[in-house]
């Protein structure tokens, strides 16, 4: 006797029950079709994304329910999936409800008909599109910056570089980089600072996410700089770092930049110095000075003066003309301001300055500040000064000089024309050799021992012993000195014609030395003929008593030794300024 076969019919509906479970537990809308195009199943998903209930879907044909579904992808996939059995995945605009957008899976049943699988994936778009737009935004940061971008994996080690990142440091497009490649590219000397900077961002207790600076050294010897931003992130529950991602960028030029404005900036203030030039600002909130103003206002290097202080400085009288002329640059269409202007220094010193300025208007046109230099002028006003009264010393010398020339020539006689031209030329030489060392010295005088050895230097040729001068340095006034180089001629020229010098066994001495003011000169003559007081006075006699006369304050005494000829001439000394 055969035994019974079990009945299947329990198994199948505990089947469908745990199908229909898990159909009505899942969150995407699920439905199936069968041949016919009918509904046969609804989850509620899809009842709560199309708005309907299965009971009023279940055995109606999907294209009367929802026509609008016709003529699309949809359709088509339906189609393909019903017939030839073929499964397809798309996303589409949903057109059971405006704006959102779905993704649908549908599949070929083993019975022939169709299931459709839909997910509302609005919100995930949503946040791709504005993740890619994102990541867009930081790209076009990133190239309009010259930004590199760099991750670090730690727990794998694996390094993602971009493209810039990898130009930067000097790593071909291919190059798998790993962490230890950057500090081994990085000069000897900043290698160590990167990873200790590193340690200290990943470090929990510390967090330091410090932009750092190091140099990488090029194949052609020139050196690269870059500045490295990064920033750990840490595990929440172990609080370790397990990423660190940042930023690399190439500051070569702005280094090259700064060194060259740090020349720059050395190289004026030496020309600065070197000129005795200070830069100022003076704006409503005060005096900016650069360290060489305070030297030129003779105050102290640190110095903080304030503006009334520095005011007090200025000459009687000065502080308002330099307010005028402000007033007057004000006015004018260049707003430049130069001027020349003293200054009393805490010492009592007065010194000459100058400052060029110009005054910069703010949107409402009023001044708002003024920028300009000073400069220390006063050895230039010193000189201009000299320059001045030596013109003027020139102009009374010259006319001096003339005088004395016309009034030798009207007193100089002789026996012929010769004699009478030999005796002017000799005492105009005289005055010459007086001019001219009196001109070497810019008209400030004339030393007397110059005057005397120009005056005896044709007696002493050839014989030095005959002729002997000392005496103390002392420097004539330009009017005593005319009036001694004349007296000491007529003295030489009278030695030589009747004195000491007219025989070969005679001798001359020069000495001079200070008395009460004046230069005591004693000429004294031995070896010559026997002389004879003159009877009379002489024309050399009385040119000498001229030289000396007058308005020069001298006097020559004459004693007429039989020994020879002894004169003491008494010269004034310059009075002091």
């Amino acid at each position: 006797m055969n035994e019974p076969v079990p009945s299947t019919r329990s198994e199948d509906a505990s089947n469908e029950a745990r199908l229909e479970a898990v159909l009505e537990s899942i969150s995407d809308g699920f439905y199936a079709l069968d041949r016919d195009w009918r509904y046969v199943v609804f989850n509620r998903a899809a009842e709560e994304y199309f708005g309907v209930s299965r009971a009023e879907l279940i055995g109606k044909a999907i294209w009367d329910v929802f026509p609008q579904g016709r003529g699309g992808v949809f359709e088509r996939a339906c189609v393909q999936a019903m017939g030839e059995r073929i499964a397809s995945r798309f996303e589409i605009p949903s057109r059971a409800r405006a704006g959102r957008m779905v993704e649908l899976r549908i599949l070929p049943m083993r019975d022939a008909g169709i299931a459709v699988s839909l997910s509302d994936i609005t919100e995930r778009r949503r946040t791709e599109d504005a993740l890619r737009a994102s990541e867009a935004r930081l790209e076009l940061a990133t190239q309009a910056s010259r930004l590199g971008v760099w991750e670090w994996n730690i727990v794998t080690g694996e390094m993602i570089v971009s493209v810039r990142a990898r130009e930067i440091w000097g790593f071909s497009p291919d190059q798998v980089v790993q962490i230890e490649d950057i500090t081994r590219n990085a000069h000897p000397e900043d290698g160590p600072e990167i990873l200790a900077q590193s340690r200290r961002a990943m470090d929990p207790e510390v967090r330091d996410a410090s932009p750092y600076e190091y140099r990488i050294p090029q194949p052609d010897g020139a050196m690269r700089w870059v500045r490295a931003h990064g920033e750990p992130v840490f595990d929440s529950e172990t609080g370790a770092a397990v990423r660190y991602v940042g930023t690399v960028a190439d500051i070569t030029g702005e280094r090259t930049a700064a060194q060259d404005l740090r020349e720059s900036e050395a190289r004026l203030r030496l020309a600065m110095e070197a000129g005795g030039m200070a830069v100022f600002l003076l704006t409503n909130a005060g005096l900016q000075g650069s360290p060489e103003l305070n030297r030129l206002l003779g105050l102290a290097a640190d110095a903080e003066p304030a503006m009334e202080e520095i005011n007090a400085g200025y000459y009687p009288g000065e502080l308002e003309r330099m307010q005028e002329a402000y007033r007057e640059a004000l006015a004018s269409q260049s707003r430049k301001v130069e001027t020349e202007y003293r200054y009393v220094w805490p010492d009592g010193q007065v010194r000459w300055l100058m400052v060029r300025a110009e005054i910069n208007l703010g949107a409402d046109g009023e001044p708002q500040s003024v920028l300009g230099v000073v400069l220390d002028i006063t050895e230039r006003r010193e000189s201009e000064e000299r320059l001045k009264l030596l013109a003027r010393e020139v102009d009374h010398r010259a006319n001096n000089l003339l005088t004395v020339v016309q009034a030798t020539v009207a007193l100089t006689s002789a026996p012929t024309a010769d004699a009478l031209k030999d005796i002017i030329t000799g005492r105009v030489s005289a005055l010459a050799h007086a001019h001219q060392l009196i001109s070497e010295a810019r008209w400030r005088g004339a030393e007397l021992r110059r005057l005397v050895e120009e005056e005896l230097r044709p007696y002493r040729l050839g014989a030095e012993g005959r002729v002997r001068f000392s005496g103390p340095d002392v420097t004539l006034s330009p009017q005593v000195a005319q009036s001694a180089a004349m007296a000491l001629h007529e003295l030489a020229t009278n030695a030589a014609k009747y004195g000491a010098l007219s025989r070969p066994t005679g001798e001359v001495s020069v000495t001079w030395s200070l008395e009460d003011e004046q230069v005591a000169l004693d000429w004294t003559e031995t070896g010559g003929p026997r002389v004879v007081a003159p009877t009379h006075r002489g024309l050399g006699l009385n040119m000498l008593q001229r030289a000396l006369g007058g308005g020069t304050g001298g006097q020559a005494v004459l004693d007429w030794r039989e020994s020879g000829l002894v004169a003491r001439l008494s010269l004034p000394l310059p009075q002091a300024p």
